[in-house]
């Protein structure tokens, strides 16, 4: 029927059963994704992003609901090169963030430790990314491999990154692994590898790095319909060259998000601190932490493909 001619006593009435049909039909039909969340954890409800647009809990948003607080340019970068960056030499903020379940919790985590100096860094991989396994597995398993390649802290052993100071490529990590306690940080633990996603989880990771020497962190993960999270903070003071203190514990952050999307796949990094007045460090900052973080989401990435490959 016309809409035009349609009886006006009448409208009220067809907009209310449209509603009542549409809505659980979208509930029944949303995507495998709903049907198996609704399996494991119980019936869908609705959940609200940063975008105020609501979703069945455990289906994917869209790549534009994802990115709704970007501007059109950034998002069209984003697109066309694959990542953005931000760096910021004052205030850490977090520009970049993707809107997600997570997003306010981590703006105002960072905002709270008022760390000083930082850079933000967003990926976004395409489906046709990814090798083909990655879409013949089901969507709670794809899950479950993505959220364990972020517990798998052993794998940061032996990464590299460019040191711009040296122009050359440099170990990162001489060590890494999960710790029972900061007494013991040379006990290492097997990866904390998990056969099911619980919301919050923290463990302790010791690390070497070549520029601040050996230091223990908690490493945080959340998990929040189909977007998760690590966030590592420091413990112990970070020290330049294993001697300047630089940072003291609590001061440093290291996040990685991951937000699938229909389109694929949104990886969102951060690395900030709040320093100490130490000049000699400050002017290594920007190109330390930037490439710092960029190894860090590449290594994400590369450990993507790694454990893809093997369910091929």
């Amino acid at each position: 029927m016309n809409r035009n001619i349609r009886p006006a006593q009448f409208t009220n009435l067809l907009a209310l059963i449209a509603t009542l049909l549409i809505w659980p039909l979208q509930a029944a039909l949303s995507d495998e994704a709903a049907a198996q969340n609704e399996s494991e954890h119980g019936a869908s409800s609705l959940d609200l992003t940063n975008s105020g647009i609501p979703r069945i809990n455990g289906t994917l948003s869209t790549l534009d609901e994802a990115l709704i607080s970007l501007d059109p340019a950034r998002r069209k970068s984003l697109v066309e090169i694959g990542e953005l960056q931000q760096f910021h030499s004052t205030r850490m903020s977090t520009q970049l963030l993707p809107s997600t379940p997570l997003s306010k919790f981590v703006s105002k985590e960072i905002a709270k430790a008022e760390l000083s100096i930082g850079i933000e860094v967003l990926y976004f991989m395409p489906n046709s990314w990814f090798p083909p396994t990655y879409h013949r597995v089901s969507i709670n398993e794809r899950q479950l491999i993505l959220y364990n390649i972020l517990r798998s802290v052993s794998t940061l052993e032996n990464l590299t990154y460019y040191s711009a100071s040296r122009d050359k490529i440099r170990l990162l990590f001489e060590e890494s692994w999960a710790i029972a306690n900061l007494s013991n940080p040379k006990i290492a633990l097997p990866d904390p590898i998990v056969e099911k996603i619980t919301p919050l989880d923290t463990i302790l990771i010791h690390q070497k790095d070549k520029s601040f020497g050996s230091n223990q962190s908690k490493a945080t993960y959340r998990s929040v319909g189909r977007d998760m999270s690590i966030a590592i903070e420091n413990l112990t003071p970070m020290r330049y060259r294993g001697i300047i203190r630089v940072v003291n514990p609590g001061k440093m952050q290291i996040r990685i998000i991951v937000i699938p999307v229909q389109e694929g796949l949104l990886i969102y990094g951060a690395m900030a601190a709040k320093t100490l007045n130490v000049k000699s460090f400050l002017k290594r900052a920007r190109a330390s932490f930037t490439n710092r973080i960029i190894a860090l989401t590449e290594w994400y990435l590369k450990r993507i493909t790694e454990e893809f490959q093997k369910q091929g």
